[in-house]
């Protein structure tokens, strides 16, 4: 397991951090932390989570998130391979 994070760019609308969290807890993923905040675009928040998966995990979760509607952009910022496992 390795600790990575991943930056979103949403359309800031009603609903759209309850279909984030909703897709990782469908799937069973877990979130360490969750950061939003706005960002120098008029509409658009930025929103960082903190999680840690396999490489497949890490895959398919970006992959989903960038399906959603409101999502303009998905980035994987981080990622430390040293994290111990639980």
């Amino acid at each position: 397991m390795s600790r990575f994070t991943i930056d979103l760019w949403v359309n800031n609308k009603f609903g759209v951090l309850n279909r984030i969290t909703g897709l990782y807890a469908k799937r069973c993923y877990n979130i360490e932390s969750i950061h939003a905040g706005p960002t120098e675009i008029p509409g658009v928040t930025r929103i960082e989570i903190v999680s840690t998966g396999d490489d497949y995990m890490r895959t398919q979760v970006v992959s989903q998130l960038e399906k959603l509607y409101d999502v303009r952009k998905v980035e994987i910022t981080n990622e430390d391979k040293s994290y111990p496992d639980h």
